[in-house]
């Protein structure tokens, strides 16, 4: 209901800075102490603004932020950490035979296409774009290496882990 504030104030906040300092600054060549005032409590009520919707964590901002902590632990090649979000023993195994032992140089996510909450914050699906650069035995060079991937979460006390996940080329839908 209310995550289009709290997950991007971007667009109230720019207003509220925007009139405060309108307003700061008319009251300072007008001499006018009620306008000074009404533009110092604008800015007041925008910096409490910032500060909620920086506070405050939506289950979309956290599993969007489980992505990006499992694209950190690939660039620096910690296997360990993104298998540990995963949810069983079968999911590793599918998912150590997408990597095929590769030796990650870069990875990162490149486009979050969705993120859809379900189950009152219970389950998530998460559908972005991974790129990186990758080598293991048969190709020794770094390759670059684009993936689709859509991952089925559910909520495990604070953090999130993999209950299914889906990989496919992110040019297969695309039509020119």
């Amino acid at each position: 209901m209310l995550e289009w504030f709290t997950e991007d104030a971007f667009f109230p906040a720019s207003i509220g800075i925007f009139l405060s300092v309108v307003l700061i600054a008319m009251a300072v060549f007008a001499a006018n102490k009620p306008l000074f005032r009404i533009g110092a409590v604008i800015g007041l009520l925008t910096v409490a603004l910032i500060a909620t919707e920086v506070l405050i964590v939506t289950d979309r901002e956290s599993a969007a932020n489980a992505v990006y902590d499992m694209a950190e632990a690939m660039n620096v090649n910690d296997i360990d950490k993104v298998l540990g979000y995963l949810d069983n023993d079968e999911l590793v195994t599918r998912a150590k035979g997408h990597l095929r032992g590769a030796e990650c140089h870069a990875c990162r996510v490149t486009a979050m296409n969705g993120i859809e909450v379900t189950d009152s914050g219970k389950k998530a699906t998460v559908d972005f774009v991974a790129f990186a650069q990758a080598s293991n035995r048969e190709f020794p060079q770094p390759v670059p290496i684009q993936q689709a991937i859509k991952l089925h979460m559910k909520k495990v006390g604070e953090g999130w882990k993999v209950y299914d996940f889906e990989v496919s080329d992110p040019q297969r839908n695309l039509k020119l």
